[in-house]
């Protein structure tokens, strides 16, 4: 199974790597209660870009096509990488691909620059697939199998990203207090005193403000203290060969296919956040 470059370029070389793991399999429309939502997210969200963010290719590719789908202004790019993956940029400014002489056809280097984010868009939606014959992207249908060839991406962006995290969901910040041994209770509830007074147990802990409140500095605070205990984890456990699971470079990097990931609703997100390294949420989205 293609795999893709082991250190791919982060599409957004002027935006801070942030990204979305939350909709991974969630309901579409975007916030639509999951009885009523017709569709799967099929890709993760690179999130904290603003109008004009340059948009650079991951790989080496050949571009399939540009303005393709989403809105009325904001466009997808898809990429063919020579090494076998279907790729799709969403969120692209309309035309933004003619400054860089950006068509169908054109053959791409790794970080050669594509086009430009939509400001009302405000990030990159990126979906990975195994390339074989593939033109274009796929909804992925309620109740349906994912499309054929869909790739859970996280992986390939945890490789761009090199695992800098931002802890948005209220089931990601539990998970993070949790692991931390700050939390007990249900990952999946809302937020409240139990959850505020673990938050305040961690910041005083962390050396940071005791305000009770998710800022900036807290969460910079909470992603070292989680890398950290990370770390000693990885100390404690014995050394293992490396995966010989077909398509996995690494027993680090596992890469499955949507048909065996389970689909994420409730407090199974937060599972599959932990399992994959602890990701992200922001904004929703216009998805073709």
């Amino acid at each position: 199974m293609a795999v893709g470059d082991p250190k791919p370029a982060w599409p957004m070389p002027t935006v801070k790597a942030k990204f979305a793991l939350w909709s991974f399999g969630g309901g579409r429309p975007f916030g639509c209660d999951l009885g009523a939502c017709k569709r799967w997210h099929a890709g993760i969200d690179l999130t904290g870009a603003g109008g004009g963010a340059l948009v650079v290719s991951p790989e080496d590719a050949t571009v399939i096509a540009v303005d393709r789908g989403w809105s009325s202004g904001s466009k997808a790019i898809f990429l063919r990488t020579e090494s076998g993956l279907f790729l799709v940029l969403g969120g692209v400014i309309k035309g933004s691909s003619k400054e860089f002489d950006v068509e169908s056809g054109t053959q791409v280097k790794r970080g050669a620059h594509l086009g430009r984010v939509l400001g009302s868009y405000g990030m990159i939606h990126f979906e990975t697939y195994v390339a074989g014959d593939r033109t274009k992207n796929s909804p992925w249908w309620k109740d349906k199998p994912a499309p054929a060839g869909l790739l859970n991406p996280t992986n390939y962006v945890e490789r761009m990203v090199g695992d800098r995290i931002s802890l948005v969901r209220t089931a990601q910040r539990h998970q993070a207090l949790a692991t931390l041994g700050y939390f007990v209770g249900p990952i999946d509830a809302l937020w409240g005193p139990t959850s505020t007074a673990a938050l305040l147990a961690a910041q005083e802990a962390l050396g940071v403000d005791a305000d009770g409140k998710w800022g900036p500095k807290t969460e910079d605070a909470i992603v070292a203290a989680l890398a950290t205990a990370e770390g000693a984890e990885t100390k404690e456990e014995p050394d293992r060969p490396p995966s010989s699971e077909p398509g996995t470079s690494t027993d680090r990097w596992r890469w499955p296919t949507v048909a065996a990931v389970t689909v994420a609703t409730g407090a199974t997100l937060g599972a599959i956040w932990h399992a994959y390294r602890k990701k992200t949420r922001p904004r929703g989205e216009i998805e073709a």
